[in-house]
């Protein structure tokens, strides 16, 4: 009986094809974050919003003064509250801390990421009466944009009874 040592060319070209295959589908995904980066604000938004929303149903009491929006600056590629008492303030120079709300965050600018309500431009707010149902630029619903330069948009859609969920062209 001969004692052979090593693998037979069927082995070897059997685990070639195996790490090959992983190699096209498992490298891309170390290339880089940035295209999924849209994605990722896509559903950071949708978090911002939906607590927002939550919070206009809680807090129905109008005497309490709190304010129930998201502003999107149109200097910088953010959003958020710049004061939950002041309505009022939405002026997109936002107030230091104004980040510390859940609602809002900012882009890292190295993303390209842009945010706009119905194609318009910024600055402009999204709002949330004690039913859910949005108001402000978004009254009667919309469709906010997450673009990145060179990819398709990715939409979230604010139908006019409150819904709040992603929209994906084809």
């Amino acid at each position: 009986m001969v004692n052979s040592k090593g693998f037979t060319l069927i082995e070897l070209i059997v685990v070639i094809i195996l790490i090959s295959i992983l190699a096209v589908s498992v490298a891309p995904k170390f290339d880089g974050t940035s295209s999924y980066e849209a994605h990722t604000h896509r559903a950071q938004l949708i978090s911002a919003l939906r607590l927002t929303q939550q919070r206009a149903m809680q807090q129905t009491n109008t005497a309490d003064g709190y304010c129930h929006q998201i502003v999107f600056d149109d200097v910088e590629s953010r959003y958020g509250i710049p004061n939950r008492i002041d309505c009022t303030q939405t002026d997109p120079v936002f107030l230091p801390g104004w980040q510390a709300d859940a609602t809002g965050h900012t882009v890292d600018s190295r993303y390209q990421i842009t945010f706009n309500i119905d194609g318009q431009d910024n600055p402009q707010t999204v709002g949330f009466d004690w039913m859910g149902r949005p108001t402000e630029s978004c009254d009667g619903g919309c469709k906010i944009n997450v673009i990145r330069p060179g990819e398709k948009s990715l939409i979230i859609t604010i139908e006019e009874e409150g819904y709040i969920h992603v929209f994906d062209l084809p």
